[in-house]
């Protein structure tokens, strides 16, 4: 069911890629109906979802939009020198166009751009975009979220083609990392958490199988725990009730792996865990696993996983 599914979405964009779009087009997102009414060729990238799909799509943005928490270069306007994960196929030097949610709109406008592609964490200000460009704001934080979304984004560039190899290039790398994570983890629970750390770091919110990583694991053959619900916080002893065969840790905020990992084995409880006891914990990044949310990020997760639970 899972391959048919992704073969669908596959081939719905095929079906779309026989012809050059012909402008003006509209395109239906999160935040309305907005009408592009030419071929894109100065386009924002507002959040690293927005950026992944871009990139994905071959197009490199000429304003980019961080998290706070990750902007390099602290000056407005000015290019952005580091894009955490995804900076080393960005070959266009994005201005830095501030907050992704709420980004300074005198630098947008004077980029004078053709379109602003955000989440829909910028809905607040989506008329003030779309006073500077048209502007797509599209969800990603649902599993499958951004296949939806990917052949709108390419109709409005016309770039059907690129997101047709896009998905084509996701579906074959999920099906090869399944093929060797699912018999490692054969009937086995994983539970996926993530954790700020300092003061917080015996307290943890779950990631279900119907987000974005907790999904993308799960079509990668791991058996993820939902416990409760979902996003729902869970303490050490929590953890301890649901006890899983192997646990995923995604270090947010300013927290670290490396950091993680030292409070997870440090903890009483944490490290008494089966999952512990079988070497069976691992440590990422919550900005890679979380947030960018995309075919790009996928690659670069399934990368990392394969390294990490392979080992042994």
């Amino acid at each position: 069911m899972r391959t048919r599914l992704f073969s669908l979405l596959a081939a719905v964009a095929l079906g779309t890629a026989s012809a050059a779009i012909t402008y003006p087009v509209t395109v239906s997102h999160s935040a309305g109906s907005t009408t592009v009414p030419k071929k894109p060729l100065r386009v924002v990238a507002l959040g690293p979802h927005a950026l992944d799909l871009l990139l994905s799509l071959g197009v490199q943005p000429v304003g980019y939009g961080e998290a706070s928490t990750f902007i390099k270069t602290p000056a407005f306007g000015s290019p952005i020198r580091d894009i955490r994960n995804l900076g080393s196929r960005v070959t266009s030097s994005p201005v830095n166009v501030g907050d992704r949610f709420n980004p300074n709109l005198e630098i947008l406008t004077s980029l004078k751009p053709d379109l602003i592609v955000g989440e829909d964490y910028a809905a607040q200000v989506y008329p003030q975009l779309s006073r500077v460009a048209p502007t797509l704001l599209f969800k990603g934080i649902d599993r499958s979220e951004w296949q939806k979304t990917l052949p709108l984004l390419a109709r409005a560039l016309d770039r059907e083609a690129a997101a047709t190899a896009a998905l084509a290039t996701y579906t074959k790398g999920v099906q090869a990392t399944r093929a060797v994570l699912a018999p490692r983890f054969r009937n086995q629970k994983v539970l996926v958490v993530w954790t700020g750390g300092g003061e917080g770091k015996n307290t943890f919110n779950i990631s279900d199988h119907n987000d974005w990583t907790g999904g993308l694991l799960t079509d990668l053959g791991l058996g993820v725990v939902d416990g409760d619900k979902r996003d729902a916080v869970v303490s050490v002893e929590g953890l301890t009730a649901l006890d899983p065969d192997a646990v995923i840790v995604l270090a947010s905020g300013t927290n670290t792996p490396a950091r993680a990992r030292a409070d997870w084995n440090a903890g009483a409880l944490t490290s008494r865990l089966r999952a512990t006891r079988a070497g069976q914990v691992y440590f990422f990044d919550y900005h890679l696993f979380r947030r960018i949310r995309g075919p790009i990020a996928a690659q670069l997760i399934e990368r990392q996983l394969l390294r990490e639970m392979t080992r042994n």
